[in-house]
């Protein structure tokens, strides 16, 4: 369960840096200013990993809760 939380926040950071990147480049070509990558991680990168990372966990506790309550 910890590891599937673990491999769905490294994956979602994975992601959100992309997506922060892609989004800080354009803004940078559009306003003509020299884009501060900081900002993909700080705005983008870490709250979309901490958002997916909590719906894996909650998900994994789900479907534990579901299979712990069919064997039962």
């Amino acid at each position: 369960m910890l590891f599937t939380t673990l491999l769905f926040t490294a994956a979602g950071m994975g992601a959100g840096l992309f997506l922060g990147i892609l989004g800080v480049v354009i803004y940078g070509l559009a306003a003509g200013v020299q884009p501060d990558m900081r900002n993909a991680y700080r705005h983008v990168a870490i709250p979309v990993a901490v958002t997916i990372g909590a719906i894996a966990f909650l998900g994994a506790i789900m479907l534990e809760v579901r299979a712990r309550r069919t064997r039962a």
